[in-house]
């Protein structure tokens, strides 16, 4: 690309996405504390059994905000190669992967606060949201590097979801149409029927 387009390419790159990684982390003074990064941590240490550090910062969805960080960080690769920022993401992915429960389940918020209302307030609770948000970013991520840490994270969140609200019959609905896109993002690109069945699921469902 060149001129307009290629000006904003350029301050997403070098200044956008390195800032908002800082923001992410909590190192910018002055202003709101994120922790989005830390819930990632401490929900990991959780599900250790280990000392959760300062437990869950922030709002219900605070976990989306890491994944749009991961999917921008993602399509700015698709466009120019770098080496740090992919090691960033990198780093990023394997916390965020440290952070998954042992039958698939990633959401920080109920990890760290409330592991027995998982799924129980689907309008409010914004976990098929999140996970929405993340597999977009796996799908990006692979797409622009090949890598399938992510996305083998995501697959086996999304098989989760299937169990539960497919297999088990768990009724209900997200609040926002997200999961449903992302879903049909995760089957055109690993062509795993079932994600298309729940993707179909919850769009009859609603």
């Amino acid at each position: 690309s060149s001129g307009f387009i290629k000006h904003y390419q350029d301050l997403i790159r070098t200044v956008v996405i390195p800032y908002q990684y800082e923001i992410l982390n909590d190192r910018i003074e002055g202003i709101e504390k994120s922790h989005a990064i830390q819930n990632f941590i401490n929900a990991a240490k959780t599900l250790n059994g280990e000392n959760n550090h300062d437990g869950f910062y922030g709002m219900v969805f605070q976990d989306s905000d890491v994944a749009k960080w991961i999917e921008a960080a993602a399509y700015s690769l698709s466009n120019y190669s770098d080496e740090h920022l992919e090691k960033t993401v990198d780093e990023v992915i394997d916390v965020v992967a440290a952070a998954q429960d042992c039958d698939g389940y990633l959401n920080t918020y109920y990890t760290v606060k409330d592991k027995e209302k998982r799924f129980t307030n689907l309008l409010e609770g914004h976990e098929l949201y999140c996970s929405g948000h993340m597999i977009e970013a796996a799908v990006a991520y692979y797409e622009a590097t090949g890598k399938t840490v992510l996305l083998d994270v995501m697959k086996k969140n999304a098989d989760h979801i299937y169990d539960r609200f497919v297999k088990d019959g768990l009724a209900g609905y997200p609040g926002h149409p997200e999961i449903e896109l992302a879903l049909m993002k995760l089957y055109r690109t690993t062509g795993e029927k079932k994600y298309l069945e729940l993707a179909k699921h919850f769009v009859d469902v609603r």
